[in-house]
């Protein structure tokens, strides 16, 4: 398949970040050639997200709005983000938020590898790209885990992974079919490498490191419990939950090391900054909310 006739549809999740959506839409709409759709997941955005995104649609009729009525949280979003490409015919679905801003440089190694993998007859999971800073740097939010055989592939761009995030993921739209979408009820943190590793533990997934693509956070830092600021706390209730859970399906290797760690965060927590009590009350929520967490996940259906 050629990347003229490619139903490559993009997923945008966005959420009161107007300016970085409008670059990141302006970069997709200067992919055009190699898109069929753009959908964008507005949830419910409190700012004038749905008044721009009304009008664009008008200029470019590739453009395909969801607009939530609520805000669901950005897991949601791509579960329906993703529901939404598969109605409307995709065979390989790129996921990003909204701050993600891509170019050709990001979108055609995607492709290239694409078809040199199905040319070799590997049946590929997700092929993630090379995450920067607004200066260049490695993200550090958005480094993919490798694989114990990471170099096992004999290209040498493509790195082969465990799991990778929601910036610039280039999904098999048949493995799609096969595992299902994105958990909804994960609402933020963790969705993206639950079902990246969902993937490829079944399908073979690669890191294509001459696909680069600039991540504009605010800092180029990891977030951290300990020095986050009071308004994002409460978030990291659904850090510690789903990355119990996460842990819980890969084993008791995984739950126990995922155990350490979160005794080890919460003696942190008790030792430094601020608003001690609050902190280990939300971490300890989400631990026990951890157990006995079982979300669904959806399949793809017609």
């Amino acid at each position: 398949m050629s990347r003229s006739d490619s139903r490559c549809i993009a997923v945008v999740v966005t959420y009161n970040k107007l300016d970085l959506l409008k670059e990141c839409l302006h970069q997709l709409i200067l992919c055009h050639k190699y898109l069929y759709k753009i959908v964008v997941v507005n949830n419910a955005s409190t700012d004038d997200t749905r008044v721009y995104l009304e009008k664009l649609t008008e200029e470019q009729p590739m453009l395909d709005v969801v607009n939530e009525k609520t805000n669901l949280g950005g897991a949601t979003g791509f579960n329906h983000g993703m529901k939404r490409a598969m109605f409307l015919g995709a065979d390989t679905i790129w996921v990003m938020d909204n701050d993600c801003i891509v170019s050709e440089q990001t979108i055609v190694p995607l492709m290239d590898a694409r078809r040199d993998l199905e040319l070799d007859g590997i049946e590929w999971g997700i092929l993630a790209s090379n995450v920067r800073w607004t200066d260049g740097s490695a993200a550090l939010m958005n480094i993919p885990k490798l694989s114990k055989f990471w170099n096992e592939s004999r290209s040498s761009n493509l790195v082969k992974i465990q799991h990778s995030s929601f910036v610039s993921m280039f999904i098999n739209a048949n493995v799609v079919k096969k595992v299902g979408y994105p958990i909804a009820d994960f609402f933020i943190w963790g969705d993206d490498a639950e079902y990246s590793k969902r993937i490829s533990d079944e399908y073979d997934s690669f890191c294509v490191t001459d696909s680069f693509v600039t991540h504009k956070m605010g800092t180029n830092q990891k977030v951290d419990i300990i020095t986050d600021s009071k308004d994002r706390l409460p978030r990291y209730f659904y850090d510690v939950r789903n990355n119990f859970y996460i842990s819980r399906k890969m084993g008791l290797k995984e739950t126990l090391r995922f155990m350490y760690g979160f005794v080890k965060k919460v003696v942190l927590v008790s030792a430094h900054g601020s608003d001690r009590l609050k902190k280990i009350r939300i971490l300890l929520h989400g631990f026990f909310a951890g157990i006995v967490f079982h979300p669904s996940i959806e399949q793809y259906h017609l």
